[in-house]
């Protein structure tokens, strides 16, 4: 049973209503609690109230974003589509240095200054992305071309191998290596190199010549060889018939008649289509080599 609370000019005292009413004094304490509370959250120190947003300006979201380089590469592919190489440079340049690590954009300096035929700067390009993209296949292949051009043979087959090590499966890598190798004699290396090409892209007509080439000069893979050389022949490259066919006659010259006519059998090995009349004086020369073992 609750007492009546004391009067004073008609009005009930806060105290008197606190000490005769348990229920009201607990709803007075949470009142002043959440109260106090809601006073802390929005005066705490660092703190952003909620109902505030972060704004900036489109430049300070691009800065932030990298939407501004962006901006700037995709207007400088349409100044290269256009025709316009020095305000495509100058376009992509800016993009670069607002975003160091955006790698289209330095792909694309590289192109252009390649066709600008400043080589220097592309060198410089395509570096940049190597330290972005240390595996980046192609720029490993433009730098090695860059200076095989300039005939620093060593550091192309740095960059060619490099290539490799990233994707064995580069067919220009194996290829022009093979060719490297080849004309430093190392040939070897060079068949190691021409039958990767080969066997990566096997309708290549030039790896197919290299390698066949290379082997017929080296000796010791009749069988291959002669699979090779068949190969071009049939693809429309006679190479294969003349080239063994003026080797029987300079074995023949020499006095090397056995020579001549295990040469001039691969003239015709290679030839699907030797008893054509085209190709009468092999078998004339062929005879000519067999009369004279005879005597």
């Amino acid at each position: 049973m609750c007492t009546r609370p004391s009067t004073k000019n008609g009005r009930a005292r806060a105290r008197d209503v606190i000490r005769t009413e348990p229920g009201l004094k607990a709803a007075v304490f949470l009142l002043f609690f959440l109260a106090a509370g809601r006073a802390a959250k929005s005066t705490a120190p660092g703190r952003v109230p909620e109902t505030t947003s972060l704004k900036y300006s489109a430049g300070e979201r691009d800065r932030k974003t990298g939407g501004g380089a962006i901006a700037l590469f995709n207007r400088a592919q349409e100044k290269i589509r256009a025709n316009e190489p020095a305000a495509a440079e100058a376009l992509l340049r800016r993009a670069v240095s607002e975003n160091p690590g955006l790698v289209p954009a330095h792909l694309a300096l590289a192109g252009l200054y390649e066709k600008q035929k400043k080589k220097t700067g592309a060198v410089a390009a395509y570096r940049r992305v190597l330290k972005l993209r240390p595996g980046h296949v192609a720029s490993h292949l433009a730098l090695g071309r860059l200076a095989q051009e300039a005939g620093n043979k060593e550091r192309a087959i740095y960059r060619y191998e490099e290539a490799i090590t990233h994707d064995s499966g580069s067919f220009i890598a194996h290829y022009r290596l093979g060719l490297i190798r080849r004309r430093r004699g190392q040939i070897a290396m060079a068949v190691h190199h021409f039958k990767n090409a080969v066997r990566l892209l096997p309708g290549h007509k030039a790896a197919h010549y290299w390698l066949w080439l290379t082997l017929a000069e080296r000796g010791g893979s009749d069988e291959y060889e002669a699979e090779l050389g068949r190969w071009l022949v049939e693809a429309g490259n006679e190479t294969p018939i003349r080239y063994y066919r003026g080797a029987a006659a300079r074995h023949f010259r020499a006095g090397r008649t056995a020579t001549a006519l295990a040469v001039i059998q691969k003239a015709v090995n290679v030839n699907p289509r030797w008893r054509d009349r085209k190709w009468r004086s092999v078998l004339d020369d062929m005879a000519r080599y067999r009369r004279a073992r005879k005597k």
